[in-house]
């Protein structure tokens, strides 16, 4: 039944990411050097930590699957690159992936750390609202800390009431602190088929 609980949360955080990947992949104006060149990379005008994380990105996407070791080389990098270039957009960026990689490895104290971290750091509204919605998630889903997750949740509504993850958020605290057995009455009670 706990898998009910993620696969039913997973599909919802999904629908709403799918829904904003265009706005998230804006960088509303800020200067970005993702798309480093190969000339860049050989005149030593990129960090060859970026070089790093990028191959393994690289990997990770092609082998669709992040293993324990490359991801926890992976949260180092991305956090190493962010200690060097705190103001860097990109390094920002590298902090909430930081956070994702850190919920894939299981390390949710980490991840809300580096969420938050985000949060309070960057200047792209739609990811800082996304940002504390996955702080909220975990709260809720991985950690089962209601009381955290709905004070999340909240504070999503009331900092981006207009984006999607403030409706995400509504929407979610119909099912904070729910059982397994609630869960799936709610959603038997939602698509009456």
């Amino acid at each position: 039944m706990k898998k009910l609980r993620i696969v039913f949360m997973f599909f919802w955080v999904v629908a709403v990411s799918v829904s904003c990947s265009n706005d998230a992949g804006k960088n509303n104006g800020e200067t970005s050097t993702t798309l480093a060149s190969a000339e860049e990379a050989a005149s030593g005008t990129i960090d060859p930590l970026m070089l790093e994380i990028r191959a393994m990105e690289s990997r990770t996407r092609k082998d669709s699957v992040l293993d324990r070791a490359t991801g926890l080389r992976l949260l180092r990098a991305y956090q190493d690159y962010y200690n060097k270039h705190p103001q860097d957009t990109v390094a920002q960026n590298y902090i909430f992936e930081a956070g994702r990689v850190a919920v894939s490895l299981e390390k949710y104290d980490k991840a809300i750390e580096l969420l938050a971290n985000f949060h309070d750091g960057s200047a792209n509204r739609q990811r800082r609202a996304e940002a504390a919605y996955l702080v909220a998630f975990i709260y809720d889903t991985h950690l089962h800390l209601p009381t955290k997750a709905t004070k999340q949740y909240n504070k999503v509504i009331e900092l981006y009431p207009e984006s999607p993850w403030a409706a995400q958020s509504r929407q979610a605290l119909h099912l904070v602190g729910k059982s397994d057995e609630e869960l799936l009455k709610f959603l038997q009670e939602k698509n009456p088929s």
